[in-house]
């Protein structure tokens, strides 16, 4: 069977090689910076919480659009983020984590990436963790838009906008102009189903509404050496899940309310935190909730901006362990509750476009629980807290001259539990021609830490430190655009980051507990080299390098999961079908080093993907291969994969080649 996919892929790349040539004789003279944009996403909302020109915004921004996750064959939103240059992903076979520029510490779940929804905060009021996986709340159909803001961004957002704000614009309810029905299979009968539902009635109400639901048994037959007192190491029917989501968006002149609720079970097939291998009642449920009203006035004084919301976040976690010869099943329970409230102006002063603003969160529920469910019924843990934060910010945006802009902002931040915080941003924007935009910016963030790494103690395995610092990071950083004919656009950007009181899960060897502390400085460098292009023939492709360099400066030693070299690569060509495209990627990753110093090798996956579009009136079709060549690999996991024999895993293996069909239907 390799031997057929690989000679279809041959003759892909073939076509694509060839229509390229093809096009590049379609291109004509610019003559305008807009004009080189016309055919994409020219604006940016999450950069300075209003709309911009991406070339006006003070941070290096990528949009990916519905087309491009469509024509990517993208299921989650973690695989969005690993086809963007710098970025990279790892699973532990329960949740999905993201990493940028070199900076990605095992057990962490992306608490320094800020996930937004149509600009509500998602990110939980206990772990603080970012949702990328199959946990994410939102069906990746109802994205029509995402847009990833590099770097600091607590100038505007505080806490957990350390690395990057992930900004995810969901569909509105005039683009279903009626109904949806998609459906999917593929490799371990992983099943897939979404009802939807929109338009605008003639009183200007905007609705859309939709249900889905996900199923699969995952890999039947995991090995794990590392376990091979019991069953040989090999874990049996133990990766499957299931989920299923609400999403519910009405909006009526400058008001709109957004609904979201998702809830997911994940058996998990390894033996993390001290359980039982191969036992099958280890799993995990998650459950999100969020109800955002939001009201957006334009005009008079000043543009007012003003948006509530209601998050709840729950969490249990079954973990069967091995007491004295006795299993006892285990229970981990959380509840994170939070009531939030962002308000803020824009008002224009002549050459000034300046925002002022103010966000509160009341986290009143930080509620984490551990106790024994079987064979009998012991707490070992109850505790819970609140918080109250307070964020007060302010950004002017200064045409000091019609192609040069300084952007320059502020935020001060309280805590109940450690006091304030200020971080800064600034942003030099230049335009020396209408093709070319050269940005010089400086930005401050911080992660507070959170009630988890605070409070949680289960007297076995993990216990809490109170005496925990935010941690700071500060990053400069020089990037230039350049646009190349009608079609073409390369990126090229420098950048150095210093981190302080890094927050890293650690062994305690006077207990051989695991515990959170505030490690030295680390400090970053790198370049991203990257250059695209979009024909009107419905050609287009992209290449990007990345190099990064991490230390940590009391050892010199290279932090644990930080590749040091990113190669992601991708090509788009039509096919002779009505409206059907063939997209090829590739992505690489370095080699890096797990929790225990272990170099992990690196990867390169090649992707496939043929869409169709109205193959049928209102139907499209596409098949996707993930992993097409069956390349063997793994991830680096963190301390908390060691079991009750103390074996640990020192990384854990992903999936081979597999493939999904899937069908959409609009009426």
């Amino acid at each position: 069977m390799f031997q057929y996919i690989r000679i279809i892929l041959t003759l892909v790349l073939i076509t694509v090689v060839s229509g390229t040539a093809g096009a590049e004789e379609m291109q004509a003279s610019p003559e305008s910076l807009e004009q080189l944009m016309s055919l994409e996403v020219t604006t940016v909302t999450g950069a300075s919480k209003y709309q911009q020109e991406l070339t006006d915004a003070p941070a290096s921004v990528s949009i990916v659009t519905a087309n491009d996750i469509r024509k990517g064959g993208y299921r989650t939103l973690a695989e969005v983020l690993n086809s963007v240059r710098g970025f990279y992903t790892t699973y532990n076979r329960a949740y999905n984590s993201v990493g940028a520029r070199g900076f990605s510490p095992p057990g962490d779940f992306g608490t320094r990436l800020l996930v937004l929804v149509d600009g509500y905060r998602l990110n939980d009021a206990v772990f603080e963790q970012a949702p990328l996986g199959r946990d994410f709340p939102v069906d990746i159909d109802l994205i029509d838009r995402i847009e990833i803001i590099r770097g600091p961004g607590s100038a505007l957002y505080g806490t957990n906008a350390y690395l990057a704000i992930i900004n995810v614009i969901t569909r509105n309810g005039k683009d279903l102009k009626g109904g949806e029905l998609s459906a999917s299979g593929g490799s371990y009968d992983a099943w897939t189903s979404r009802v939807s539902g929109g338009g605008k009635a003639l009183n200007g109400v905007e609705w859309l509404f939709s249900g889905s639901y996900r199923d699969s048994t995952g890999t039947q037959s995991l090995s794990f050496p590392e376990y091979a007192a019991t069953n040989n190491g090999i874990a049996q029917g133990l990766d499957g899940e299931n989920s299923w989501d609400l999403l519910a968006k009405v909006a009526w002149k400058d008001f709109s309310l957004l609904l979201l609720h998702q809830n997911r079970v994940k058996t998990i097939p390894t033996a993390s935190f001290y359980s039982i291998f191969n036992d099958p009642g280890k799993k995990t449920t998650d459950r999100h909730t969020l109800a955002g009203l939001s009201y957006n006035g334009h005009g008079g004084w000043a543009d007012l901006n003003a948006r509530l919301t209601y998050n709840r976040y729950e969490y249990v976690g079954d973990y069967p362990l091995d007491n004295a010869g006795v299993r006892t099943l285990n229970r981990d329970l959380t509840v994170a509750e939070w009531i939030g409230s962002d308000l803020f102006g824009v008002k224009t002063f002549g050459d000034h476009l300046v925002t002022v603003g103010m966000e509160h969160r009341w986290q009143f529920t930080e509620q984490q629980r551990n106790f024994e469910v079987t064979p009998t019924s012991a707490t070992v843990l109850d505790d819970n807290h609140s918080n109250l934060v307070q964020g007060y910010y302010l950004q002017d945006e200064y045409h000091i001259l019609h192609n040069l802009i300084l952007n320059a902002g502020l935020r001060y931040d309280h805590y109940n539990n450690f006091g304030g915080t200020t971080n800064r941003r600034a942003a030099l924007i230049w335009k020396p021609l209408d093709v070319s935009v050269l940005r010089l910016s400086y930005g401050e963030a911080f992660r507070a830490p959170n009630a988890y790494e605070q409070y949680y103690s289960d007297q076995v395995g993990i216990k809490g430190s109170t005496n925990l610092r935010p941690e700071k990071i500060r990053t400069l950083e020089l990037g230039w655009d350049q646009f190349i004919g009608n079609n073409v656009k390369t990126t090229a950007t420098l950048y150095y980051s210093r981190i302080e009181h890094q927050l890293d899960q650690v062994v305690d060897p006077v207990d051989n507990l695991q515990v959170f502390t505030n490690q030295s400085r680390l400090e970053t460098k790198g370049v991203e080299l990257q250059a695209e292009g979009k024909w009107e023939n419905g050609f287009s492709g992209r290449v990007s390098y990345s190099y990064q360099h991490s230390e940590k400066q009391d050892s010199g030693q290279v932090p644990a999961n930080a590749p040091s070299s990113l190669v992601k690569a991708s090509l788009t060509a039509p096919v002779p079908i009505k409206k059907s495209f063939v997209t090829v990627e590739t992505l690489y990753t370095g080699s890096s080093l797990n929790a225990y110093g272990e170099r992990i090798a690196g990867k390169a996956i090649v992707n496939l993907t043929l869409l169709s579009r109205e193959l049928l009136q209102g139907l499209d079709l596409s098949a996707s291969i993930y992993n097409l060549f069956d390349t063997g690999y793994a991830n680096p996991v963190g301390f908390e994969q060691i079991n009750s024999l103390s074996e640990n895993l020192r990384s854990i293996r992903q999936d081979g080649i597999t493939f999904r069909l899937k069908a959409t239907y609009r009426f």
